[in-house]
């Protein structure tokens, strides 16, 4: 079985996703366009990048996995995997859906070279 996934991220001239926790800029036709893009599939994120999201809590509508190499940390309507290894093993589970990487920084980094690079310029 091949694992396909997409990344979706915004970013700068110089490939910043952000700055001290927080996005860049809020663009909300970009927020907009997120939603719906990624709505009913699996989104796959750091503990940061989650933490960052209202009250900290998973996507509504979507499958969230989150990476974190703290091996106690749960979190609700989530699941938790510790290593690239394990988040490949878990989303064979989500062979029928659409998988996006949206992020953070690490996450980004530990996954390009396996997903689809697609650029959409708005």
């Amino acid at each position: 079985m091949k694992l396909i996934m997409d990344l979706i991220v915004a970013v700068d001239n110089n490939w910043a996703i952000g700055n001290k926790g927080e996005l860049l800029v809020s663009i909300p036709e970009d927020m907009k366009f997120f939603r719906q893009t990624t709505m009913g599939s699996v989104v796959v994120l750091g503990r940061k990048t989650l933490a960052g999201f209202p009250n900290g809590l998973p996507l509504k509508g979507r499958d969230n996995i989150i990476l974190s190499t703290n091996a106690d940390y749960k979190v609700k309507d989530a699941v938790v995997v510790h290593s690239r290894e394990e988040l490949l093993e878990e989303l064979k589970k989500y062979s029928d859906k659409q998988i996006y990487v949206i992020g953070g920084g690490a996450v980004y980094n530990m996954l390009y070279r396996i997903v689809n690079m697609h650029t959409l310029l708005r």
